[in-house]
């Protein structure tokens, strides 16, 4: 832990492992416990993992080494960072990361309020004998509870993130552990279950032939991408708090096997327990077929209502669930509050700003499914735009001079090759880039009104909204940089954890 050498205050993370488990829960989410196991068994099941390991490795990681290294020596949120380390005209780019955060907050604020209402119908048997589809929509549309859980969750959010790093290591150190005990108990529960083996052989058994499948490919990026956490501004944020020497290519790649390991644990807990009780492979792979909805929300629930100590698993699944989500959204609150408290604003009022905007933002996806599912949309393809911002970055900084001076020095445990300078600058971005148009082509090949920017999903919401939100951050370009008051990065080392706040 740094000291700051005036005021005697013990800095940022206390250690680096404190580091590792906070970058860890910020990363894993629901789209690690819901999302994984249903795009896996979608999509091939072991062609699927293949490919997403491997673009977790030349993509996420990548991309997260470089953004790790923004952070700790830039020691300034999004925009600051992108700021200090490529100049002041590029602040914009940390703006547009900040302004989607906000954005992701807001809903999955709503979307911890479903999983909350969920956990207590799972506690009190209250979806027992329901209609689980009316049940679902009677929860995510017009329901005055989930929005009083909304804002209470907002609320629960605001507070930590106000603790700093300190609040966000102690709740971590909670939420973490009661995540993994959660998942591993589920995991072994659905194990255990008379044919779950046919489940286990689907998820991890393929043919060759498989990965020529162009589209299993980009499902396998698609999930890195959206679960591990790069151009999120996640590792750039948490970064700022890291202790100068201590190990930037151990922590990351910790970070994101760590973040994969949760994703192989939760499809091991739900996939093999559909196909138990699924009176065959073809029903089992059409439940999975469902949505991210509808299989946690409606199909788990139908399994938990029926399988044999379901009761106790539907707990322990809903709990893992809160707390993955939850942790992952004290971070995004940091995210967005970080750079408030850079610009003047101090660390009481960032925080309380934040918590206007996102209720705001929020309040319309806590009262209807559809506008959730809308920026939910929108956010996640402006999340690749905030990955190929990094790979900009880094680019333009040097990649090289990253790797031989900032990856590759004294403290490092293990050395990074050239592989990574020749993933960051073609691979990384070649293949964001490519989902980035495909996914586009689709909406249109697939969406009649493609170009409607009231649709949910179509390609004309996310352009207008996505256009909006450049257009705002590239206004205020030059007053978001001239707020952003202190400078720490001299180009050649890392600095100490600046007493900004957020760090003591």
């Amino acid at each position: 832990m740094s000291v700051n050498e005036k005021s005697g205050k013990k800095l940022g993370y206390s250690s680096q492992l404190t580091l590792v488990i906070s970058l860890i829960a910020g990363a894993v989410g629901t789209g690690n416990i819901w999302r994984f196991p249903r795009v896996a068994a979608a999509n091939g099941g072991g062609a699927f993992i293949v490919a997403w390991a491997i673009m977790t490795m030349l993509v996420c990681l990548s991309i997260m080494l470089g953004e790790h290294v923004m952070g700790r020596a830039t020691r300034h949120g999004a925009p600051g960072a992108f700021r200090d380390f490529i100049g002041r005209k590029y602040t914009w780019m940390g703006t547009v990361v900040v302004i989607v955060m906000a954005l992701v907050a807001a809903y999955y604020s709503a979307v911890i309020a479903w999983v909350t209402y969920y956990l207590g119908l799972s506690v009190t048997k209250g979806y027992y004998g329901a209609d689980k589809v009316a049940l679902f929509d009677s929860v995510s549309k017009g329901n005055p509870i989930t929005v009083v859980l909304f804002v209470a969750i907002l609320a629960v959010s605001a507070f930590i993130a106000y603790k700093g790093v300190k609040g966000i290591e102690k709740a971590n150190k909670i939420f973490l552990p009661v995540l993994l005990g959660c998942i591993i108990i589920a995991a072994i529960r659905s194990l255990t279950l008379p044919g779950s083996s046919a489940g286990l052989n689907y998820l991890f058994s393929f043919e060759f032939s498989e990965l020529l499948n162009y589209k299993v490919w980009l499902e396998g990026l698609t999930q890195a991408v959206w679960s591990a956490g790069p151009g999120w501004g996640l590792v750039i944020t948490l970064a700022v708090f890291s202790k100068a020497k201590s190990d930037v290519n151990l922590t990351t790649t910790t970070q994101v096997f760590g973040n994969a390991s949760v994703s192989l644990i939760a499809a091991m807990a739900v996939i093999p327990a559909i196909f138990a009780l699924s009176p065959s492979v073809a029903a089992a792979v059409e439940i999975t077929k469902s949505g991210n909805n509808g299989l946690t929300f409606i199909s788990m629930t139908q399994l938990f209502e029926v399988m044999p100590g379901g009761y106790l698993i539907s707990i322990v699944f809903f709990l893992s669930l809160l707390f993955a989500a939850l942790s992952s959204n004290i971070v995004h609150f940091m995210i967005v509050s970080l750079p408030m408290a850079e610009s003047g604003y101090g660390k009481k009022k960032a925080v309380i700003r934040a918590f206007l905007i996102m209720l705001v933002l929020g309040l319309p996806s806590a009262w209807n499914v559809n506008f959730l599912s809308n920026q939910d949309w929108v956010a996640g393809q402006m999340m690749l735009v905030g990955s190929l911002f990094s790979c900009f970055a880094i680019y333009k900084f040097g990649a090289a001079k990253i790797r031989n001076k900032y990856l590759n020095n004294k403290y490092t445990g293990y050395t990074i090759g050239r592989w990574w300078e020749v993933a960051i600058k073609t691979i990384a971005p070649a293949v964001v880039l490519v989902m980035f148009v495909w996914w586009s082509y689709q909406s249109i090949s697939w969406d009649p009104q493609w170009w409607n920017p009231f649709a949910v999903f179509s390609l004309g919401t996310f352009v207008v909204q996505g256009a909006l939100m450049i257009i705002i951050a590239l206004v205020f370009n030059d007053r978001m940089a001239d707020s952003i008051k202190d400078s720490y990065f001299e180009g050649e080392e890392f600095p100490e954890v600046p007493d900004n706040e957020y760090s003591a």
